[in-house]
């Protein structure tokens, strides 16, 4: 008989775009269930990926009775399947999952620790964070992460205990064969009114300060005041309840003819390939796999001096490394690739090489699978 499996994450986005394809490889060797909040897109994901799926509401905010809840329903849930491993994502998901099956006596719990939003949290709102890591942590019987540099801070500021990187990092590797160049850029530049000679710089992700928006802005709309070929794609949503942009920063999106802001893609590939340059000047992060999927697509990318962004990018091979939060440095690094178009074209070569021999995702499958089954030995 297999082996329970059940993967938490607080929001169903997660297991759809940033999990696509595990948990269908992992059912070949356990029996699979994805949790996460209420949801079509949970729903369509299971059937999309043909493993069980169960929902319980779960938050990003701090909500102590709506948490209490959370965590009252996730035992009772537990105690009712004894699943053998449960594998939770995200700060919520895995604050409510390890303490209600630390509770409900799960024998494997491991808690994926895939970013660090305290890193960028302030008074309060940060000891709340860290304590409620902590507490994560204890109630773990295993930790991940998903880059070697993350790690190391988790272990200097939270814990000393072993955690594991998988592979050689990220949560899920790149399919190198979806992720590949030139296969999907017919029609998005027209579409988009943007000129062949244009040269374009695309992000996606999450339009949010902490993802650098601020600064990308900021240097977009000084850099297009003396360059008259340059375009700027934003690929995905703003969080205007959580964390929403400056005021002065969604004028500048809503009045530059340049930029194009154009919300949530379950497709990526057609604006990534439309594109010259990425760009993901964030000030924090785990290991980002929208700069795994640009260079898997053979773009080289401006990325921040971070962990995670700096275990993928090599300054001056596959890209460009800037220091966050500074709007000089990102922009002098897109004049760079305005003015220095074959380097660009060589440092995408290489970027999608590396990608392809360091984060080619069968290989990720193949070694978090022989890690669940390691826990499971150890538990016998």
């Amino acid at each position: 008989m297999k082996a329970k499996l059940w993967i938490v994450t607080t929001v169903s986005e997660s297991l759809h775009s940033l999990l696509q394809g595990q948990p269908k490889y992992l059912n070949k060797n356990f029996a699979v269930t994805i949790i996460s909040s209420p949801s079509s897109q949970l729903v369509s994901t299971a059937n999309r990926e043909q493993v069980a799926w169960n929902s319980i509401r779960l938050t990003r905010t701090i909500s102590p009775i709506q948490d209490l809840l959370s965590l009252w329903k996730m035992f009772l849930l537990l105690r009712k399947n004894r699943p053998d491993i449960i594998q939770s994502y995200t700060p919520k998901a895995g604050l409510i999952t390890m303490t209600a099956a630390r509770l409900a006596r799960v024998p494997i719990r491991i808690h994926g620790i895939v970013g660090m939003p305290l890193m960028e949290a302030r008074g309060i709102r940060r000891s709340l964070m860290k304590l409620a890591e902590k507490f994560t942590y204890i109630n773990a019987t295993a930790l991940t992460c998903n880059s070697f540099g993350l790690r190391d801070y988790v272990n200097a500021h939270l814990t000393q205990r072993p955690i594991i990187v998988i592979g050689s990092g990220s949560i899920n590797g790149v399919n190198v064969d979806f992720f590949a160049p030139d296969l999907h850029s017919v029609g998005i530049r027209a579409e988009l009114g943007i000129s062949d000679s244009h040269t374009v710089f695309v992000y996606v992700g999450r339009l949010v300060p902490d993802k650098g928006i601020v600064e990308l802005i900021e240097a977009f709309t000084k850099l297009e005041l003396v360059e008259s070929e340059i375009e700027l794609l934003l690929v995905g949503d703003e969080e205007n309840e959580l964390t929403p942009l400056p005021e002065k920063t969604r004028n500048l999106i809503s009045k530059s003819s340049r930029i194009h802001k154009l919300g949530w893609r379950d497709d990526v590939r057609p604006f990534i390939s439309a594109a010259n340059v990425f760009i993901l000047p964030s000030y924090r992060e785990g290991l980002p796999n929208s700069v795994l999927e640009a260079g898997a697509m053979a773009l080289p990318s401006i990325v921040t001096d971070i962990n995670g962004c700096n275990e993928v990018i090599e300054d001056g091979t596959n890209g460009i490394i800037v220091p966050p939060k500074d709007f000089v440095a990102l922009k002098d690094a897109m004049t760079f690739f305005l003015e220095n178009k074959v380097a660009a074209t060589t440092m995408g070569h290489f970027a999608r090489t590396r990608v392809i021999e360091t984060f080619e995702q069968n290989y990720f499958w193949h070694q978090l699978a022989d890690f669940y089954q390691s826990q499971l030995r150890r538990r016998k």
